[in-house]
Parts: C-alpha cells; sequence; structure tokens
C-alpha cells in the first residue's frame, strides 16, 4: 500500500475572538507531534523557574480504594536526548498518570493545570473541581478507554468508579524530586503504550504491521435545549427538507453569533450565555465543567450540559494488523469521524478510541475515505446540506430544539511528559 505522509494532519482553526481553537479542518488520522517520557533528567543551568503543587484525588473502582497522590512541576527544565545535546522547558510534569487495579485494568487521570499559585486553600482550585479520568479495560493494552468527563457519568448505573474529592497543595521542587525518585514509577503508562519515539522524542515511531498504540483522544457531543431567543435565529435556517440533525449555513452562524455576542450577552442556553459553553482551554485540563459555574480552574464561568459519548473510525487501532480497513468500514460509504449515543445510561461518558501521537508512514487509506467523512447522532447522518467547512464540526443543530457541540478531550499537551 501507498504511504500516508506524516505532514497530512489537522487543519486548526481560530474561531470567535475567545481564541477557542476549534477542529474543522480535514480529518486527521494522527495528531502533531506530542510527546511523553517515562522519567526526566533535570537540568539546573541557572534559575529554577519551575513551580510545583501536589494533586490529590480518591476514587473508589468497584469498591477498590485509589488514591492519587502526585507531585506536579511546571517550567521544569528537562533534557530530551540521552547525549543531553537538546533541553526544553516544559509545562507540566506529569500531564497524565495512570494506576493499575487489581484485576489489571487502568484508571488515569489527566493532571489539572495549576501552574499560577492555585490551591485549594486560597480558594483558586474549586472544591468543585472534577479531575478528567479514563478507565481502560487492559492497563497492559490501552487501546480504547472510557472517559468519565461530566459529573453525570459517576451517577450512571454502567459505572465502575466513585470519585471522592480532590484538592491541589503547593509543594517544593525537593517534594517533586522524591516523588519522581519512589511513585513516578506506579504510573502503567509508558512511552511504548503511547506510540512515542523514547530514544528521539523529535522523530516519530515508525508504522509496522499490527501496530496499535494507548487511546489518548476522546470524543463526545454536548446537548443543550435551546431558548426562544435562539430558536426565532435557528428556526429560518432548517433546511427545508427537515432533517432531524444539520449543519448551519453562514447566514445562520452570523445571526446567532450577533445575539450571543452582541452587546447584552443574554443567557440562550439552559440560563447560561452561549459562550459559558466553550471551553477556555482544552477540555479537562483546568478540570472538568459541571452544569453550575465554578467548578473549572481560572475558567470559572464554565458550564456544562447532557454529554454523550461519540465512536470514531478515525484510528490507527481500527485498521487490520495488515494495515488494510476492517470488512465493517469498507463496506461503508462514508467512514464515522464521529458517531455519537445519546442514551440515558451513557450521559457523561465520552468514547476513547484515537490518538494523539503522530505514526510515520502509516498505509494509506482508499481515496474516498480521506478527505470526507460522516458525522451521526444515533446512527442517523448529519445533514451537510448547507455545510461548508467539510467533515469535523463545532456545533450542529437537532431539528430546532437542541444544539449539538462536539467535545474533544486530548489527554496531554505539546512537549508534555510523564
Amino acid at each position: 500500500m501507498k504511504k500516508l505522509p506524516s505532514s497530512i494532519f489537522a487543519i486548526v482553526v481560530v474561531l470567535l475572538s475567545l481564541g477557542l481553537m476549534l477542529l474543522i479542518g480535514q480529518p486527521r488520522l494522527f495528531f502533531s507531534r506530542w510527546s511523553f517520557t517515562k522519567s526526566v533528567e533535570v537540568t539546573v543551568p541557572g534559575e529554577d523557574r519551575g513551580y510545583y503543587y501536589r494533586f490529590k484525588a480518591g476514587y473508589l473502582y468497584k469498591g477498590e480504594p485509589l488514591d492519587f497522590d502526585i507531585v506536579v512541576g511546571c517550567r521544569v527544565k528537562i533534557t530530551t536526548y540521552k547525549d543531553n545535546d537538546r533541553t526544553v522547558e516544559v509545562g507540566v510534569v506529569p500531564t497524565i498518570f495512570g494506576l493499575k487495579t487489581r484485576d489489571q485494568h487502568g484508571v488515569a487521570v489527566l493532571l489539572p493545570n495549576a501552574c499560577h499559585g492555585e490551591t485549594t486553600q486560597n480558594g483558586r482550585v474549586p472544591k468543585a473541581l472534577l479531575p478528567l479520568v479514563v478507565t481502560y479495560e487492559h492497563a497492559n493494552e490501552p487501546w480504547s478507554g472510557v472517559a468519565y468527563v461530566s459529573e453525570d457519568a459517576y451517577d450512571r448505573p454502567r459505572s465502575e468508579l466513585k470519585f471522592l474529592g480532590a484538592t491541589i497543595t503547593r509543594a517544593t521542587r525537593d517534594e517533586w524530586q522524591a516523588w519522581r525518585e519512589t511513585d513516578a514509577e506506579k504510573n502503567f503508562i509508558a512511552y511504548e503504550l503511547l506510540g512515542i519515539n523514547s530514544k528521539n522524542m523529535w522523530d516519530p515511531p515508525k508504522w509496522k504491521p499490527g501496530l496499535r498504540v494507548m487511546a489518548s483522544q476522546c470524543l463526545s457531543i454536548s446537548r443543550l435545549k435551546l431558548s426562544d431567543a435562539v430558536r426565532d435565529v435557528v428556526t429560518p435556517g432548517w433546511p427545508s427538507s427537515r432533517p432531524t440533525y444539520w449543519f448551519p449555513d453562514e447566514r445562520t452562524r452570523q445571526s446567532l453569533w450577533e445575539v450571543a455576542f452582541g452587546p447584552n450577552k443574554p443567557p440562550l442556553i439552559e440560563g447560561y450565555r452561549f459562550q459559558d459553553y466553550f471551553p477556555g482551554a482544552s477540555p479537562g485540563h483546568n478540570g472538568l465543567a459541571r452544569r453550575e459555574p465554578g467548578a473549572v480552574i481560572f475558567f470559572n464561568r464554565e458550564v456544562e450540559g447532557d454529554v454523550y459519548p461519540a465512536h470514531t473510525d478515525i484510528s490507527v487501532n481500527k485498521l487490520e494488523p495488515t494495515g488494510e480497513l476492517p470488512a465493517e468500514m469498507t463496506a461503508k460509504e462514508r467512514l464515522d469521524w464521529s458517531s455519537a449515543e445519546v442514551k440515558p445510561d451513557l450521559r457523561g461518558f465520552a468514547f476513547c478510541e484515537s490518538s494523539i501521537v503522530s505514526i510515520d508512514g502509516v498505509p494509506q487509506w482508499p481515496p474516498k475515505y480521506l478527505y470526507r467523512n460522516a458525522n451521526r447522532i444515533n446512527g442517523e447522518a448529519i445533514s451537510e446540506q448547507l455545510a461548508k467547512w467539510g467533515t469535523n464540526y463545532f456545533f450542529a443543530f437537532e431539528r430546532d430544539e437542541y444544539i449539538i457541540f462536539l467535545r474533544m478531550y486530548e489527554l496531554a499537551s505539546s512537549f508534555a511528559k510523564l
């Protein structure tokens, strides 16, 4: 098969003056070169600009206590080559941490960013802090997972976790170094699982038959009831064929923006402003939004509504060991960029099935699948009759009653380390 150049990936577009980074470009099999490492070598050529804090969170996994006690370093200088020829300053170390359970399942937590003095004691870390957590059926083979991305997830009958609370306190460099020498090794997440080249983070690993990598990207949708004020804007833009799910045209978008971001910025969705549903950072990196504001570090006006998980076909883990697409995928006219399931027992979850890492030499998929994928809700495709931006989307509508936001959770940041 032909090889897919590693440069064909996301088109990241900055929308809204809020600086929100939206993914509306062509579908991506893998993301740009984000990286992890199992251990870091700290260099101190001059003043230590690092800041350190201790994150604690308690869970019950099927009744088994799981206690996360992690000392996090911010702006830490690390050497990225064994011969010490390149040193970079990274934001958060570690970014994600996973514990194995007694039954060898994996539970991983995304460390909330509190690098600017935020603590529970000084009130800048909300008492309602809700970390992003992912469970994996097999810690040694975490090729897919289920993320708990809303408070609703913990109340579902299928929930395996009970959340007991989380705190953040100030720590020191000595505490961070001591933690790395003792407890850091408990992290089941490693280079090999993530598909990272441990010898040179700047050189992506090569694809090989049967390659599987840790699922480090999760998808869901947020489904929210529209107010009458928004319906007055949306209804005229609903296509005459009256599809259940549809993408708006530019005129409807513009009309909505004028109402949402006008001088008054009125509450338009379930009693909150339109922009209160926009994550100020990558979702989960400052904690997860709840139904009421005040749960997210720094971005304290963020809120969230009903969240439902979405599957994706766009994953190296979905390929056959030979690199071919499986029969159930080739039978489709279009592969699914996202396929959400709006079911009460799934509310609050996201499905983690794809990877953030870049893999060089991945077999090229048939041309008909490269540029146009489908987005579905309960098996029904979102109508693209009025769509302008292609396959991926920021929001869509359900009739003229609900707005649908796509949520994407990435379990790392650029140059992240473990």
